[in-house]
């Protein structure tokens, strides 16, 4: 198994760190333009006269094709292989941005939006988290964890340089200049850089050569050992996982739709209240790091149920909280950090306990799992909002969604894998 790779691909550091890099500089573009899609509303309504349920359903149709999509992403990945479908992708992604600086008529925004961007953006988001978990073992919680830093930086980035490109140059160049970066600054570096694994490159986990023994039981070990994807469906493991990452990203996408109008609400200054967004990121980017960090050392398992359970202490807090800035920005500080560290452990815990033979495939379960959550629950918690006139109802029912991810992800235990899978 010796590797054939240019010289390049064989530096003498460890390359699962580039990967780390590339994988991080993929979140930065991917959620950089996600984020900032919301700023291309007003001038969209303003231009062609649509409602805000109209452009809002264009993020709706985004998020639900974006979960389907990832259930078919490891079939697509087996046909292409890591660097094309990730080259895939970020064309996708990217073209989809840039018809959408075409658009004209409704249909436009959903088709090249809501279609095209979002099985770009769900596979941008899958295969580059499943492959960087490979190159790690003592350190995956770190690597995959640390990784979601750039989900920070690119809402930091790319949402004001887009808002400044719309005020100076209009809607349409700003969608071009966007979708241009996320091709050149994913598809490329992403093909180039991103392999299977790293003993396709001759490397252990976590860095080092592999010796000619270790290439030959690695080769035996990738032919016979690993999970069916029918297995793992229904182990009740994976079944507890893909529950508990349905009402966490269900939740945590709820909070975010509802906490800028409550705390505005409350009586705070609708400019000071949207600053809590940009403390939220902030505080993710930093949570990311420490909670990659304590993953390594207390598991995955704890490490959700630890976060999921600060994230629940945040829903319940926002319920009391006054209308007074210092307790404001605590608040988003507590959610900010618990928020920011959980949802990248869920890639590392389906390697963890599943093994890294049919990961894409089965994280495309567990995406599509919260994709449902995050599709329900903004539903509910504005139907509970609208019978009861504030949000008071809606952040509790939050609340108690995130107990219900912090109950079913400890129950979930290291599964007993089938004596052998083809």
């Amino acid at each position: 198994m010796k590797s054939k790779e240019p010289l390049y691909l064989r530096l003498p550091f460890y390359y699962g760190w580039l990967v780390f890099l590339v994988t991080l500089l993929t979140y930065a573009f991917m959620f950089g333009l996600r984020y900032s899609v919301t700023v291309f509303f007003v001038p969209l309504q303003k231009e062609f006269g649509w409602t805000s349920a109209m452009t809002a359903g264009s993020v709706t149709a985004f998020f639900w094709i974006y979960g389907v999509a990832a259930l078919f992403l490891d079939r697509l990945y087996r046909s292409l292989g890591v660097r094309k479908i990730v080259f895939l992708g970020g064309i996708l992604l990217g073209v989809g941005g840039i018809l959408c600086s075409f658009a004209s008529e409704l249909w436009h925004l959903y088709a090249s939006w809501g279609i095209l961007a979002a099985v770009g953006s769900s596979i941008l988001y899958t295969v580059p988290t499943m492959v960087l978990g490979r190159f790690f073992e003592k350190h995956r919680g770190k690597a995959v964890g640390w990784s979601s830093i750039g989900v920070s930086i690119g809402q930091a980035a790319l949402v004001p340089f887009a808002a400044w490109i719309i005020a100076n140059f209009g809607w349409r160049p700003a969608y071009i200049t966007l979708s241009s970066l996320v091709m050149a600054g994913v598809a490329v570096p992403g093909y180039f850089i991103f392999r299977e694994n790293p003993e396709s490159l001759g490397l252990k986990k976590d860095g080092g050569n592999l010796t000619r023994e270790e290439e030959e039981r690695t080769s035996q070990v990738q032919r016979t050992e690993g999970w069916k994807t029918s297995d793992a469906l229904r182990n009740r493991s994976l079944i507890l996982i893909l529950l508990s990452y349905f009402f966490l990203v269900g939740t945590t996408i709820s909070m975010l739709t509802f906490v800028v109008p409550h705390i505005i609400r409350l009586g705070v200054d609708p400019l000071l209240a949207s600053t809590a967004m940009g403390v939220i990121g902030f505080m993710s980017a930093i949570g990311s790091f420490m909670f990659g960090l304590v993953s390594d050392w207390m598991g995955r398992k704890y490490t959700i149920a630890m976060l999921s359970t600060g994230i629940a202490t945040a829903m319940f807090v926002s319920t009391v909280i006054p209308p007074d800035m210092i307790a404001l920005y605590a608040w988003v500080t507590l959610y900010g950090l618990t928020y920011g560290g959980a949802p990248e452990q869920y890639a590392a815990i389906v390697t963890d306990y599943f093994g890294a033979r049919k990961d894409i495939g089965l994280f495309g379960y567990v995406m599509f799992a919260g994709a449902m959550g995050g599709g329900l629950f903004p539903l509910i918690g504005g139907y509970l909002s609208d019978m009861t006139g504030s949000y008071y109802a809606s952040l509790t029912y939050l609340g108690v969604g995130m107990v219900c991810s912090m109950i079913t992800i400890l129950l979930a235990k290291p599964p007993k894998p089938p004596e052998s899978s083809s």
